[in-house]
């Protein structure tokens, strides 16, 4: 009896052990923080969602852009020091611009994964020690905060204008003039008149109270504003099938409910725009039926020149299968 008493404590010690060894915390590094609402939409509902389907087999732990600027994060979770990696593909094209071209890609996530685009995307970033894990579409473009509304010329034509990469093609192609800052300088920049108007998605100016100092935002909205969760690939690898399925499933998930989540927020924050006193001030007719496809002809540019073959392969693809207006 003793010795049965004995085997199955041991049993149930080396189950804890093994289950113990098993579970995995991971760090994920964001490049903003909880002001953005990407973050509680996303990384807050996929950290929440491991957990709860994994049954605590798989947690993560965020840590956000003051730990590591947002423009120099790729390589620290490449090189291991983080797990996770949730951005936007601009961010780093000092080193690459694969994923920049899901911003002229259709918001469809359901026809973008079955189209072959990811596993393009995938292999890309697997040759840099990343493994692509989801793409998150915020359900709406960018759009342009402007001290002064469209003038005559329809466009941007003499101003300055705040931009990160993303952008800059588009501000150059309305007549605009260039200025980057980090997001951090917008508010002060706006309201001492450093720049005319900043560039940024259609969501967040509500939380950084850019209102204050904008008047105006421009419509029509252009491009698709994503976000991509990457994982170095390492740690991927380290993991066991079932711990890869899960957190795959719960990806393509939030690809999915997370969308619709954004959809709701945008009309939402649109009214409260206004209400705040922003006024829409509208491209003029030649052109605005233009933006969308001025916008996804800058962002392939990049994705080509920065991305080599691989860049070239996602552009055809992409047109291929009719998921991009250039």
């Amino acid at each position: 009896m003793l010795h049965r008493l004995l085997a199955t404590a041991l049993t149930s010690a080396c189950l804890l052990i093994s289950a113990s060894a098993h579970a995995k915390d991971l760090t994920l590094l964001s490049s903003w923080d909880d002001n953005y609402n990407a973050v509680p939409v996303f990384v807050g509902q996929f950290v929440e969602k491991l957990k709860e389907k994994s049954n605590g087999d798989l947690s993560v732990q965020v840590r956000g852009p003051e730990t590591v600027p947002p423009f120099e994060q790729l390589q620290p979770v490449a090189g291991g020091l983080f797990d996770m990696l949730f951005t936007h593909g601009a961010y780093h094209l000092g080193e690459t611009g694969m994923a920049f071209g899901l911003d002229a890609v259709k918001d469809d996530p359901i026809a973008r994964r079955e189209s072959g685009i990811y596993e393009l995307i995938d292999k890309h970033y697997q040759s840099r020690g990343l493994k692509l894990i989801g793409v998150f579409s915020s359900a709406s473009g960018y759009h342009f905060l402007l001290r002064q509304p469209i003038a005559e010329d329809g466009a941007l034509k003499g101003r300055k204008i705040r931009a990160s990469a993303t952008y800059h093609d588009m501000v150059q192609e309305l007549q605009g003039a260039v200025v980057t800052l980090p997001p951090s300088e917008i508010y002060s920049s706006l309201e001492r008149g450093v720049v005319d108007g900043a560039a940024w998605p259609v969501f967040g100016a509500m939380e950084y109270r850019w209102y204050e100092v904008s008047d105006y935002m421009t419509r029509p909205t252009f491009g698709v504003t994503n976000q991509v969760m990457l994982m170095n690939l390492d740690t991927w690898n380290g993991l066991s099938k079932q711990q890869q399925d899960t957190i795959m499933e719960v990806a393509r998930e939030l690809e999915v409910s997370g969308r619709q989540v954004f959809a709701d927020l945008w009309a939402k924050e649109d009214a409260a725009m206004q209400e705040a006193g922003l006024e829409i001030t509208q491209f003029g007719p030649d052109v605005a039926p233009k933006v969308d496809a001025m916008f996804a002809e800058g962002v392939w540019k990049q994705v080509r020149n920065r991305a080599g073959a691989d860049g070239e392969a996602f552009h055809k693809l992409a047109v291929e299968k009719g998921l991009t207006s250039q």
